[in-house]
């Protein structure tokens, strides 16, 4: 059972669509593996509907109907048939739609000993969305950050601070965090990262790594 939820900052942006092209993955993502999570947006998006009932009326340009007809038909004619996405092994269906293959088989990158990187392109400025694979007891650096950090783990058993995070767990790090994640289960560990700013190391050696950063 998923027990570290996103929390409501997150939740409320992706329930009114402002969320980041990489949280939207995340969001969805986590949702395709833990859909018992949806509970809560709904209630969000109930909130956020009796809101807008409650609000004054604004006027709307004569066209907007006729506009909003065409775009729903642009849509649907644009809309495949069979395009339904499917879980990929430990991909949810949402990020296999993105990648496209497996994990096994995609071209990862060396980070450290024990951690690969796979990094998604194409996301806005400003955000990095990745793919990370750590191997049981590899650790990342002490670190903080300069943004806001949100892991989704895929796989695997990660352990930050005193939590202890699992497949559909979701954690969230910004610059009042000062912590080092490690992987404590007994098989590899696969999680989604998106980050807004960079990391800023505090560890040993910081001053240099983050000459790097």
């Amino acid at each position: 059972m998923t027990s570290h939820l996103p929390s409501d900052a997150m939740l409320a942006a992706f329930a009114s669509g402002t969320a980041t092209p990489g949280v939207d993955l995340l969001m969805r993502s986590h949702l395709a593996i833990a859909p018992h999570c949806a509970e809560r947006l709904d209630l969000m998006q109930d909130v956020g509907g009796a809101l807008l009932h409650d609000a004054p009326a604004v006027s709307l340009a004569k066209d907007a109907l006729n506009r909003t007809l065409t775009r729903l038909d642009t849509l649907e004619a644009e809309q495949p048939e069979d395009t339904a996405p499917e879980p990929l092994g430990i991909l949810p269906a949402p990020l296999a739609a993105v990648l496209g293959r497996p994990v096994d088989d995609l071209h990862w990158q060396f980070r450290l000993p024990g951690l690969h990187e796979y990094v998604l392109e194409g996301y806005s400025e400003g955000e990095d969305v990745s793919l990370l694979r750590a191997r049981p007891g590899a650790g990342m650096l002490q670190h903080t950050h300069h943004g806001e950090e949100a892991t989704l783990i895929l796989s695997g058993e990660m352990t930050d601070g005193d939590t202890v995070l699992r497949r559909g767990d979701i954690a969230e790090a910004d610059g009042d965090h000062d912590h080092r994640p490690r992987i404590t289960g007994d098989g590899i560990c696969y999680c989604l990262i998106v980050m807004s700013g960079k990391m800023r190391f505090t560890g040993p050696f910081s001053r240099a790594l983050n000459l790097f950063t």
